[in-house]
C-alpha cells in the first residue's frame, strides 16, 4: 500500500514539478498500511476469543 502511493505521489510530482504530492501520499501510504496492519493483527488476536466461551 505504501509503495502503491507513494509511486502515484512520484508520478504526480513529475509532472507538477512539486514534491507535495509525494510526501502526501506516502504519508497517507504509511498511514494505510498501519491501519490495515492493526485491522489485521486485531481479527486474527481476537478470532481466538469467541471459541474458549
Amino acid at each position: 500500500m505504501f509503495a502503491a502511493l507513494a509511486g502515484l505521489g512520484s508520478l504526480l510530482s513529475s509532472r507538477v514539478g512539486n514534491p507535495i504530492p509525494v510526501i502526501v501520499l506516502a504519508i497517507a501510504g504509511a498511514y494505510g498500511g498501519w491501519l490495515l496492519g492493526i485491522i489485521v493483527f486485531g481479527a486474527i488476536r481476537g478470532g481466538n476469543e469467541g471459541d474458549r466461551g
